[in-house]
């Protein structure tokens, strides 16, 4: 595959808002299609692949057209509700790991100031 070709499936990857498992089918598929198509028409701008395809805006709105909107609504409320997931998750960790580092700091602080103590017992 050639440079121009990755660039453009590149392109409309970056224009998918999720990837579930149906898109990264969808994508395999067209990549497999915009593959043979510059192989066998040795494509050699975008605006060759932009007529036959489309833009990639325009690729990805057809795709989300034959889909559905209550599909593609239900993908963005569940990538939405995983990241919130994550993000909750990563500030628990952080304050934990800060609570766990204020602890450390303190019995570190609490160990220096004590006094060393050396007692010498003569045995007769």
């Amino acid at each position: 595959m050639n440079k121009l070709c990755k660039e453009y499936i590149n392109e409309i990857k970056a224009m998918f808002p999720v990837k579930g498992k149906e898109e990264r089918k969808y994508i395999k598929n067209l990549s497999k299609d915009i593959e043979d198509y510059c192989e066998e028409a040795d494509a050699t701008t975008k605006e060759e692949l932009y007529k036959n395809y489309g833009t990639p805006v325009d690729v990805v709105a057809e795709y989300f057209s034959a889909t559905g909107v209550p599909y593609v609504i239900k993908k963005l409320k569940i990538s939405k509700y995983i990241k919130s997931l994550i993000a909750v998750i990563i500030a628990v960790a952080l304050v934990l790991s800060t609570v766990y580092g204020v602890i450390l700091w303190e019995e570190h602080q609490a160990i220096m100031r004590q006094e060393v103590v050396i007692v010498e017992e003569v045995i007769e």
